[in-house]
């Protein structure tokens, strides 16, 4: 992010941490997904798509409870066809200081798909991998993606990040993973793998040792130490969900959620209020064992202000940043650096 662009956003951001404004959405425009993937619970084949019209008045709505980070997900979101509208519209709020982030498969990317991306304004796509190689359950594999990522890097103005789920086979396939994104202008990260309604599902000291020797993405340092006490058996460590407040996931139906893993804490984005926020300002019997990295971002970043401000502002730095081929992304520091 540009500096004069970070520091507008930041003045309009730290008045998070003492108001009862939400920061950070997660919105679905679509539950429709171009592949089914056998562990997810987050598509619904052939599903419609959400109309235009109510997706610009969510975000309009979003804005008004004081969103400046949006990311617009699925199902896949690529197969929307008002996307470009969509990004652009939130690029359109705070004049462009909100940041819009696309979380996608990757499977769909064309040339002039991108080309609609960078002329919308889009900050950052995610790239959700789940392997080196596709499998059985899953082709959302880096090798798959390889055409995109050279399309993305010749022709993106928006900063991309790779993101797999930390599971056994994925933390022996790290060396590979990184070696195969040498020479990109890439991130890349691992959220933690989770059970259904967010408990983490993994754990022992061999991937604790991932996050301890590696530098992932800047913004898993914002709850790292909390990351490998998890990994270790430890859930011991006190920290509040912003879920419902700071935080905001979005239904396809346009309905707010505490986040994608805890549905029944509804309430209506349309009919919300300042006062329905500060009422999920509160610890959450889910909190114990969470590995929601979305949530954990945001929690920790305002929870912590003072602790995570340097990690934030990093974070902010590296995104919407196109960086050039070969260049290593300013939001990850070199491995051996601790």
């Amino acid at each position: 992010m540009k500096p004069m662009r970070m520091l507008r956003f930041v003045a309009s951001g730290a008045a998070r941490v003492i108001d009862s404004r939400a920061l950070y959405a997660q919105l679905v425009v679509t539950r429709d997904c171009n592949l089914s993937c056998a562990y997810c619970n987050e598509y619904a084949a052939g599903a419609p798509h959400a109309p235009v019209q109510d997706l610009l008045a969510r975000i309009d709505r979003l804005d008004e409870l004081g969103v400046m980070i949006f990311d617009l997900l699925g199902g896949e979101p690529l197969m929307h066809p008002g996307l470009f509208d969509l990004v652009a519209h939130i690029k359109r709020k705070r004049d462009g200081v909100n940041l819009a982030n696309v979380i996608s498969n990757g499977f769909l990317l064309t040339e002039e798909k991108i080309t609609g991306l960078n002329d919308a304004g889009l900050d950052l796509m995610q790239l959700s991998v789940d392997s080196v190689r596709p499998g059985p359950d899953s082709m959302k594999s880096l090798k798959s993606l390889m055409p995109r990522l050279d399309l993305l890097a010749g022709k993106a103005r928006f900063t991309v990040k790779i993101q797999t789920v930390l599971t056994g086979a994925t933390a022996r396939e790290y060396g590979e993973f990184r070696d195969m994104l040498v020479g990109y202008p890439f991130d890349f990260s691992f959220s933690l793998l989770h059970e259904g309604g967010g408990k983490i599902a993994i754990g022992g000291e061999d991937f604790a040792q991932i996050l301890d020797q590696h530098d992932l993405w800047g913004g898993m340092r914002l709850y790292r130490d909390h990351a490998e006490a998890l990994l270790r058996g430890d859930h011991s460590r006190p920290w509040r969900c912003l879920g419902g407040s700071k935080f905001l996931y979005v239904t396809a139906d346009g309905v707010i959620q505490w986040c994608s893993q805890q549905p029944g804490h509804e309430v209506s984005l349309m009919t919300a209020s300042l006062n329905d926020l500060k009422r999920a300002h509160a610890h959450k019997p889910c909190e114990e064992g969470c590995a929601l990295g979305c949530a954990r971002l945001v929690s920790h970043a305002l929870g912590e202000p003072v602790k995570t401000a340097a990690q934030s502002l990093a974070t902010l730095a590296g995104i919407g940043r196109r960086q050039t081929a070969g260049e290593r992304p300013a939001s990850i520091a070199p491995e051996s650096a601790k």
